[in-house]
């Protein structure tokens, strides 16, 4: 059975030990049995195509909502998570900031900002197109790994074995196909007698 394929969506990419971080996440993909896709690996020089073409190989998005450069996630993960979503791609999230936007960003009594703008204040650490009902935001990306694999594989497994019935079922029309030609066969010699 090939490995459940992981992108791995985040700012990462922009931390001074990128690649060093990007080999520890694959390897906690590796290490809960499934391959992780690091966009720092991208092939080319069109980092964006590069992107979303291993994306597209995917079988789930894996990303980091923390705050990055503000109150709000890197604008580049959430561009992910929404292609993916829209390709009906799974996308399990985590932060390591928990703490619902109303908290994190200084409102007034009127649950505005500072610029005068609306705080959304939905119990969610991220905006609700992000994070929509129902989902989880995990504390770490290995949380998120292992919850990814763990939906994931059941699905994995009843694929294969949804293909394997299928073959098996094929098989078994092949072989009664194959015994009633036999049959009608050894009928027309007996007749034919």
């Amino acid at each position: 059975m090939s490995r459940l394929r992981l992108y791995l969506a985040g700012p990462e990419v922009f931390r001074h030990d990128a690649a060093e971080e990007g080999r520890r996440l694959v390897a906690l993909c590796r290490a809960a049995g499934g391959e992780g896709l690091y966009p720092l690996d991208t092939r080319g020089e069109d980092i964006r195509r590069s992107c979303i073409a291993m994306i597209d190989e995917a079988d789930a998005i894996v990303a980091n909502i923390s705050p990055f450069r503000g109150h709000h996630m890197d604008p580049g993960t959430a561009f992910e998570i929404g292609y993916a979503e829209a390709r009906g791609t799974p996308v399990f999230l985590w932060s390591n900031d928990a703490r619902v936007l109303i908290k994190r960003i200084r409102v007034g009594s009127d649950g505005r900002d500072g610029e005068g703008m609306l705080v959304e204040d939905l119990d969610k650490p991220e905006n609700l197109m992000i994070v929509p009902d129902g989902a989880t935001v995990w504390p770490s990306p290995e949380r998120a790994i292992a919850e990814a694999m763990a939906r994931l594989g059941h699905v994995r497994k009843n694929r294969l074995l949804q293909r394997s019935t299928r073959r098996a079922v094929l098989l078994a029309a092949l072989i009664s196909l194959l015994v009633a030609l036999g049959a009608g066969a050894l009928v027309d010699r007996l007749v034919g007698w």
